[in-house]
């Protein structure tokens, strides 16, 4: 399984070129999961006072919710992504945001020069987002519209991802 993340500042165009990249990938015949970083502030995909939630009050530390369409597993902590790994088995392991991961290969979006400025490091391989229809290119890295230009984007993910297994032999 490949992994990689997609990370930049609201409004930035993540979420739209993540879009992109996984019917991209699916056409391509690969299998794709997907993971996203919520950053909103008590955040929690449980309700108050539901069952659920009061399975967990009791102490359950796993929580499992289950509908005829869907289900969801509750973890009453944030897990990070070697913790997160196990629970996936796919070609593709898509992450939207986690930029706190050092270990894992970015796709950088943004907005104007002051995001990349501000967000670009050493693990980012490609830029996209809002300011890929202004420039080509910002300190030696390429930067591509996902939007008209997805499949040189993919081409880049499927040459920079990194082997989940390898990820883990770098988090000991």
């Amino acid at each position: 399984m490949k992994i990689f993340t997609i990370i930049g500042y609201t409004n930035s165009g993540k979420t739209t070129t993540l879009i992109e990249i996984i019917k991209e990938l699916v056409t391509r015949g690969y299998n794709v999961n997907s993971v996203k970083h919520v950053h909103i502030a008590n955040f929690t995909i449980d309700t108050e006072g539901k069952d659920s939630w009061r399975h967990c009050e009791a102490g359950a530390s796993i929580t499992a919710v289950r509908g005829d369409n869907e289900t969801a597993i509750i973890y009453k902590k944030a897990l990070n992504v070697k913790e997160l790994l196990p629970h996936f088995n796919s070609d593709f392991l898509v992450l939207e945001g986690f930029s706190e991961e050092k270990l894992v290969p970015k796709i950088l979006c943004a907005k104007n020069l002051t995001d990349l400025d501000e967000k670009c490091e050493e693990t980012v391989f490609v830029i996209s987002g809002i300011i890929s229809s202004e420039i080509k290119e910002f300190k030696g890295i390429n930067v591509v519209n996902g939007l008209t230009n997805i499949k040189e984007l993919v081409d880049l993910i499927e040459k920079n991802a990194i082997d989940a297994t390898e990820l883990i032999a770098k988090y000991h």
